[in-house]
């Protein structure tokens, strides 16, 4: 394409400035000083800060300047004459383009945020103004696109977008004296400088997202990203677009391109939570990716490579939905090369003191009050309880407490919720009223509870009459529990 030739103008005319003595002007005259126009709007164009791109009308490349091939990442020899959406847009967003193509040759302006693919295969965001590009006479002739880089914007979005997500969550540290504790840390401090996959296992509440950051921390990736996904409280449908990521169009409702939390988490690490509500449909993708680091979004059919490390956790057991056919037994060996079983709160019942002196100051300083005393008898009530929640329902119970305090006296109304709530078990057997002794009392106390509460229900765990409703635990917890502790003396009946 000629610049100065591109709008079909009287040249004659508008070279001479209406001076009739033009008219005799020689033809090498006439094109020196074309040549010149055309230089003059080059240079124009080429000092511009912003991409420039001019179509015609079926969307072929007439011109570009240089900013173009910095942006694609292609020579102006590979773009003139190419069909521009062709070239640099994915091929399920070719009818998007065309019908913008449309719009353009219809007299409509837009701007929009775009991810063209660059010779490479990358991903670049640019952000576009599309105008229609008329000649002389009016008529609509192409598309100037003006192309401005946005990646650095984009990456900060996405990444404002997860830690906005992350800075509403209240995260606990990891304090604690006991040997069952102590244990955990050494297990984080021996496998937090490798690149293994890590499973953590443990209750609800038991502080397993403390554990993935601690590994986090202590390692390389510690720079990078930690990016969270809570599995339980994605909908089964969007499972593929959470994790991958999708592009526009890819469903209804597929507005803008999405990032994928494996993207987001690239050089750093993804902690799975909840992994044993991922659908067994899924799990075959998300195996390939912790294998080869390989996926592909939603509706797209380029394939991404990523580095991540992968830490899950789950409160189920996974090798018994395994057997039962809910769980891939190949994901669960590649997650689990490095096992991590986190202790309820009732089997570190030394802990339970510290916490809670911990917890109350957080509350204090978070409800702008004094903090109020913790005395040996409440701590001794503090231990004396069972804790189904564990850390999260201790952390809860004392910032109620704090709520409900009067001339810094605490009241933590443990006694009104064994009565009012199913938290704690019910105790009916004379035998099993009072706090143990020991840590081995402990252990041996909670037994005695599963067995009583088994013994009434005829082994039956789930249901509003089952087992795990008179504990008033999860009845996936007390399965697992039931299995751990191998209680084959009631046959047990999980529905």
């Amino acid at each position: 394409m000629s610049i100065a030739t591109a709008p079909q103008s009287d040249k004659t005319a508008a070279s001479s400035g209406g001076d009739p003595a033009a008219l005799l002007a020689k033809p090498q005259d006439l094109n020196r000083r074309l040549h010149e126009r055309e230089e003059f709007y080059r240079s124009i164009l080429e000092s511009l800060g912003e991409a420039v791109m001019i179509t015609d009308r079926e969307s072929r490349v007439l011109y570009v300047n240089s900013r173009i091939e910095c942006l694609t990442g292609r020579p102006r020899s590979e773009l003139i004459g190419a069909v521009s959406y062709e070239l640099l847009s994915a091929k399920e967003e070719w009818p998007a383009m065309r019908r913008r193509l449309k719009e353009r040759l219809a007299g409509k302006e837009e701007s929009y945020e775009h991810e063209h693919i660059r010779k490479d295969g990358e991903r670049h965001w640019v952000a576009v103004r599309a105008l229609p590009y008329r000649n002389a006479r009016g008529d609509i002739v192409g598309t100037i696109g003006l192309l401005s880089c946005i990646k650095k914007r984009k990456t900060l979005e996405f990444e404002n977008e997860y830690l906005q997500e992350e800075l509403r969550g209240n995260y606990p540290a990891i304090l604690g004296d006991s040997a069952a504790l102590k244990k955990v840390l050494a297990q984080i401090e021996m496998v937090a400088p490798t690149n293994a996959s890590v499973l953590v296992l443990g209750e609800s509440g038991s502080g397993k997202e403390l554990v993935a950051r601690a590994i986090h921390d202590r390692s390389p990736r510690k720079d990078s990203a930690l990016v969270r996904v809570n599995c339980a409280s994605v909908p089964r449908e969007l499972f593929e677009s959470e994790f991958f990521g999708h592009v526009r169009g890819a469903f209804t409702g597929a507005v803008k391109d999405r990032v994928g939390r494996f993207q987001l988490a690239h050089g750093g690490t993804l902690f799975l939570d909840e992994m044993g509500e991922v659908p067994l449909e899924l799990q075959s993708k998300l195996l390939r990716v912790l294998q080869e680091g390989q996926f592909e979004k939603v509706g797209e059919d380029r394939t991404s490579t990523v580095d991540v490390r992968i830490i899950a956790a789950t409160n189920r057991d996974l090798e018994e939905e395994v057997k039962a056919g809910r769980f891939r037994q190949d994901l669960y060996y590649r997650l689990s090369v490095f096992p991590i079983e986190l202790p309820p709160l009732r089997e570190r019942v030394e802990d339970i003191p510290g916490l809670a002196r911990h917890f109350l100051r957080q509350a204090a300083r978070k409800l702008g009050v004094a903090a109020p005393r913790l005395t040996a008898a409440q701590e001794q009530e503090l231990q004396s309880y069972d804790w189904p929640g564990n850390v999260r329902e201790l952390q809860n119970v004392i910032e109620r407490a704090v709520i409900h305090s009067r001339d810094g006296r605490l009241e933590l109304g443990l006694g009104q919720a064994r009565g009012s709530t199913s938290r704690a078990p019910r105790r009916t057997d004379p035998a099993l009223h009072g706090p143990p002794a020991s840590l081995g009392g402990l252990k041996e106390h909670g037994r005695n509870l599963i067995l009583d509460a088994l013994a009434k229900t005829r082994g039956k765990i789930y249901g509003p009459d089952g087992a795990a409703a008179l504990l008033g635990l999860k009845p996936t917890t007390l399965s697992s529990r039931v299995h751990r502790m191998g209680l084959k003396k009631y046959p047990v009946d999980q529905q």
